[in-house]
């Protein structure tokens, strides 16, 4: 199992080695972190990865407190802990900042990570902005681009939620990449993923996200979140077959969570689109003939997914379809002379999508970074959206 529940939980992939000898290391042990996970009201997840057996001090608090002292309110403690762990902070104050860091000790050296920060949600919190995008595999420099981007121009933003085509395959080597991508941003966001189309089987990328709960593998294969006014749903686009049972399973946790959802704004997240010119005739029949009806019925505003290299918006049903594919993965041209409802499209452009909700009211836009010109990067002089639109949800 990957977890016992919501409790302090720590020991995956820990190693417990031999004593050392008393001399320290030259190198930092740590590998990556911390990286926020999950966040609720009252729960986040932090996990990290260090490379030989270290003491770990965890130190966190609200990050106002510790601006005023320099002090942190609780204190975590591990031995001689070496490789991925994945602590589950409870009993957390709901609506409130909080920072954190990590501390290792070998011998007499010290190896302190950077700040980390997250924000907790909850069912009064009237604004928030998240982030989306898709498509990041082969080249982590492109995708460390619009990392970096994301978290300097939107370093407010609660949610980051990546939409498929992680890496190449989930190796150590893979994986090591994406985290060194992704260092700046996920210290500072909660950074979820829907999964990959080719991550359902692979209990690497389980082990690899901290996820919120919801059903399937790991009770992580779907997943949804409600804060204010949004619900946040996020599903696994390669169950598509309606013949298999664990397809049908999640359409009806699907039309599920929407019925009893009382947010104003439907948001859902998935690696594979309904729509797009991927597809010959612009369609997913498979996926359209298992969601569509429950998206719509349900009253589902928007339906994020990922796209080769480019951007997609259309809009049909009373739904927006964004297709978002600017992480730095290559680029892939369209196939489909038309696709239903279409509005705009872009290729070759390094972008993320903005979402910005202020009580009721969503406002959407695609966030250029750089463009692709025969495998050249030209950064974009502006942070202007090159597409944007807005939708007033109803209690």
């Amino acid at each position: 199992m990957k977890r016992t529940g919501l409790l302090l939980v720590f020991g995956l992939l820990v190693g417990f080695g031999l004593a050392m000898d008393g001399s320290a290391q030259s190198s930092s042990p740590w590998l990556w972190g911390p990286l926020v996970g999950a966040v609720t009201d009252s729960v986040a997840v932090i996990s990290w990865e260090s490379t030989r057996p270290v003491s770990v001090d965890m130190h966190y608090g609200l990050a106002e407190a510790y601006e005023a002292s320099g002090t942190w309110d609780e204190t975590l403690t591990f031995d001689r802990q070496e490789g991925h762990a994945e602590i589950w902070l409870q009993d957390l104050t709901p609506e409130r900042e909080y920072a954190c860091r990590l501390v290792a000790y070998e011998g007499d050296a010290v190896y302190p990570t950077k700040i980390g920060a997250f924000r907790t949600l909850g069912p009064d919190l009237r604004s928030l902005s998240f982030l989306a995008y898709g498509h990041t595999r082969s080249f982590p420099d492109r995708h460390k681009l619009v990392a970096d981007t994301m978290a300097t121009i939107d370093a407010n933003a609660s949610h980051v939620v990546h939409v498929g085509e992680l890496v190449d395959t989930f190796s150590s080597e893979r994986l090591t990449n994406f985290r060194w991508a992704i260092s700046n941003l996920g210290r500072n966001t909660s950074y979820l993923s829907a999964v990959p189309s080719s991550g359902t089987g692979d209990d690497a990328y389980f082990e690899a996200f901290a996820l919120p709960q919801g059903g399937g593998a790991f009770g992580e294969q779907w997943w949804a979140v409600e804060t204010g006014a949004l619900c946040l749903i996020a599903l696994d686009s390669s169950l598509d077959d309606p013949s298999n049972p664990a397809a049908l399973q999640q359409a009806a946790w699907l039309r599920q969570t929407l019925s009893l959802s009382n947010a104003a704004l439907r948001i859902v997240f998935s690696s594979d689109p309904l729509y797009s010119s991927r597809y010959v005739g612009g369609r997913n029949d498979r996926l359209i003939s298992l969601w569509k009806d429950i998206l719509v019925g349900g009253d589902a505003d928007v339906l994020v997914s990922s796209f080769p290299g480019g951007y997609e918006h259309g809009y049909t049903s009373g739904i927006h379809y964004i297709n978002t594919g600017g992480g730095g993965g290559p680029s892939v041209q369209p196939v489909a002379d038309r696709v239903p409802g279409l509005v705009y499209q872009r290729t070759d452009i390094l972008h993320y999508v903005r979402f910005t909700a202020v009580d009721t009211d969503l406002h959407v836009e695609a966030v250029p970074v750089a463009s692709v010109i025969n495998d050249e990067i030209f950064l974009t002089p502006s942070a202007g959206a090159v597409d944007s639109f807005s939708i007033r949800g109803e209690m």
